[in-house]
């Protein structure tokens, strides 16, 4: 569990630092500007977690910038080299989905990371932070022909997998389809499918699953379940009433999770709900049954 991406979520949360090192913890310490410090001197009680949360910094980044070697522990009066985050401009024709595609991280992240209230509107020159989710601790071997075949074997047995597993979803509700996945306007894309329905109406699981986040700390999603599924799927369920089922519960398919809503950037009743293979984001109408 702790070596999955997220996600959502999905679809879908703060991606592969926040499964590595706390899975979905969300707090919000004093956060330092960058010019302020480049060193920071470890406390008592200090952890590369805490550390990385109090100045807006990932962790794995933090680790490279001082080599810092596993099991990844550091102690009173150490000094802490503080990296400078990247940054990127906003273009015209920019949007957060593009951005996240651009940098190989995800939505949520990027939302989470510079504290967007709308992940939907982003302006021109708006700088963003752009966090980085790839945990690098392994040294880059030479032989990059092997590295490339690996990943090309990887592809396949993915497609695979992907195959098999096409039946495996179920309807999480059933209403009329409000958006689509993709780009139904320019600016936004769509990670799922937007369902319409009536006030209260049961959300279920679409598999046998963990939920591994439910809470409203993510801009514009409202009340949101996120559930891991074996083979690295993930399904997220946003926009409900009511959370029913918490983080940790295990749920089988068609169990009763939460109850649909309107709750975040959405005024009619409906589910947002996702489908993610890993990081990557895939239509839900090609694997709903």
């Amino acid at each position: 569990m702790k070596k999955i991406i997220l996600i959502f979520l999905s679809s879908l949360l703060f991606g592969c630092e926040s499964f590595f090192f706390e899975e979905y913890r969300i707090i919000q310490p004093k956060i330092y500007k960058q010019k302020e410090i480049k060193y920071y001197t470890v406390k008592k009680g200090d952890n590369l977690y805490s550390i990385s949360k109090k100045f807006n910094l990932p962790i794995q980044k933090i680790i490279k910038s001082n080599k810092i070697k596993s099991p990844f522990k550091i102690y009173p009066n150490q000094k802490i080299f503080l990296p400078k985050n990247k940054i990127y401009s906003v273009k015209k024709g920019d949007t957060l989905y593009s951005i996240s595609r651009k940098f190989k991280t995800d939505i949520f992240s990027l939302a989470s990371f510079n504290k967007l209230n709308n992940i939907n509107q982003i302006q021109v020159n708006q700088k963003i932070l752009i966090p980085e989710n790839n945990l690098r601790l392994k040294e880059v071997r030479k032989d990059k022909l092997k590295k490339i075949e690996k990943k090309m074997v990887k592809k396949k047995k993915i497609k695979k997998k992907v195959k098999i597993s096409n039946s495996n979803f179920i309807w999480p509700i059933k209403g009329k389809i409000l958006n689509k996945f993709g780009s139904e306007m320019p600016g936004f894309f769509n990670d799922g499918i937007n369902i319409s329905s009536k006030p209260g109406t049961s959300v279920k699981a679409s598999r046998d699953g963990e939920i591994v986040y439910s809470g409203n700390e993510i801009p514009g999603y409202g009340n949101l379940i996120l559930i891991k599924h074996s083979q690295n799927w993930i399904t997220a369920y946003a926009h409900l009433d009511e959370i029913i089922k918490l983080k940790g519960n295990f749920v089988k398919k068609g169990e009763i999770i939460g109850l649909v809503g309107n709750t975040g950037n959405v005024r009619e009743v409906q589910l947002h709900f996702e489908i993610r293979k890993g990081k990557e984001a895939v239509n839900p109408l090609k694997y709903l049954s």
